[in-house]
């Protein structure tokens, strides 16, 4: 099971470190025996009601081989898949391997919100003919939970069947975890608190003391994304970590999105916090945000580490096959009815068609800079050191081994690398 909330966690932004205590799962187990080689189908229902931005659900299938050997299979789209409020069918498919003696269906979840389970469906196709597998107590209409297995996330959940809503029958089953307190980073329940800023609000958590080093985080993720950094950085620094407008806790309006915008929301709320100059530290759009910081308000910037920014999208600086990928990603999105005002639409958009900075721009910036990216990373070797070459006054780090994931594929070089620029040390 370790194995699986790792993938999980992997394909849900949540951070790995945590994967056991973050995550809890509804299965039960079929005999598959009889069906080796045979593609299966597992479907159900899924509604979700006040979850956090680093919560969700994921349907799930995990085909067992043995006592030690899995093999996992997860719903293709993911969160993406899933409408707010709404009933949602969701299925996952694959091929029962012939070693596979056992098959778990369900759904795996994460983080504070309500999760209604309903209609659990479980097909195998079978020399050339689908049959339907029985499942027990599918559709929750049994007074008992029985066959099914409930892992209760620290025993926090608020796990009944309800009357509530249903997609069929009478009842369902709820998993409610919204009042659930948390201390996990970006999910702070003590610490996490909110900054108006730019007419939307910005949600952000403060570790440690000293000087301020402000997170800025990539793509789509959250304060999360540096929940293996976070505890090294706090010994050192007042770690301000930030979730960006329309990401982790953070709410958007219909704003265009753009660098710009995110790094005047930066500036806008180190001045709320009545913070003159930071230590900054971006990953990703992170790292963008962090060199449109440092240009368009200079004065707020201390000390630059950039980890894998680009400064625009074309062959040239990132991977082909990324923006083939996220073209398909947003063409399937369309395809589901996704409406282009949707948020995970719209940072999708703004990787393709974002950012547009000059290189001679970065003349301007008159700030230590730390520039790293990873050997195997998706923005290319050679735009990296056009970055570093442009700034006047950079360092250049690329992590071996490693790849746009560095900060988690190689943590205890980068956090040391990180810390020993910021002190001055070479």
């Amino acid at each position: 099971m370790k194995k699986i909330l790792l993938l999980f966690s992997l394909l849900c932004g949540v951070p790995t470190a945590n994967a056991q205590e973050n995550i809890s799962y509804l299965l039960q187990t079929i005999d598959v025996t009889a069906y080796p080689n045979c593609t299966f189908e597992v479907r159900g229902q899924l509604l979700i009601k006040d979850k956090s931005k680093n919560g969700g659900a994921l349907a799930c299938a995990v085909a067992s081989f043995d006592a030690k050997t899995i093999k996992p299979y997860f719903n293709k789209y993911g969160m993406e898949s899933y409408k707010p409020g709404a009933w949602t069918a969701v299925s996952v498919s694959g091929v029962i391997d012939k070693r596979a003696n056992k098959l778990s269906v369900g759904m795996l979840f994460s983080g504070r919100g309500k999760y209604y389970f309903d209609d659990f469906e479980l097909f195998i196709k079978s020399k050339n003919k689908t049959v339907s597998i029985p499942l027990g107590n599918p559709s929750f209409e049994n007074d008992g939970l029985k066959p099914w297995y409930v892992n209760n996330f620290k025993d926090v959940s608020n796990i009944r069947l309800t009357t509530d809503t249903f997609k069929s029958g009478r009842q369902s089953l709820l998993i409610d975890n919204s009042s659930a307190e948390s201390d996990e980073y970006g999910e702070n329940t003590r610490l996490g608190k909110y900054a108006p800023v730019n007419g939307i609000r910005l949600y952000y958590e403060i570790y440690g003391a000293g000087e301020p080093l402000l997170l800025l985080h990539g793509n789509n993720m959250s304060i999360a994304s540096f929940n293996r950094q976070i505890p090294e950085l706090a010994k050192k620094y007042q770690v301000i970590a930030l979730d960006s407008r329309g990401q982790g806790n953070s709410s958007a309006d219909s704003t265009r999105l753009t660098y710009e915008l995110f790094a005047d929301d930066t500036a806008a709320f180190l001045d709320f916090l009545r913070i003159d100059s930071a230590n900054v530290l971006g990953w990703s759009d992170g790292g963008n945000i962090g060199l449109l910081l440092a240009i368009k308000h200079p004065r707020k910037v201390k000390k630059l580490a950039s980890m894998a920014a680009v400064l625009y999208n074309d062959n040239t600086s990132i991977s082909p096959k990324l923006n083939a990928l996220l073209r398909k990603q947003l063409a399937e999105m369309k395809d589901q009815g996704v409406a282009r005002t949707d948020m995970n639409y719209r940072l999708k958009t703004l990787l393709l068609t974002e950012p547009h900075i000059s290189p001679d721009a970065l003349a301007k910036v008159t700030v230590p800079v730390l520039v790293m990216a990873g050997e195997d990373d998706i923005v290319k070797r050679e735009h990296t050191a056009l970055i570093a070459r442009k700034l006047p006054g950079s360092t250049l780090k690329i992590f071996s081994k490693a790849g746009h994931e560095a900060p988690t594929e190689v943590t205890e070089e980068f956090n040391r690398t990180v810390l020993d620029f910021f002190a001055g040390r070479k």
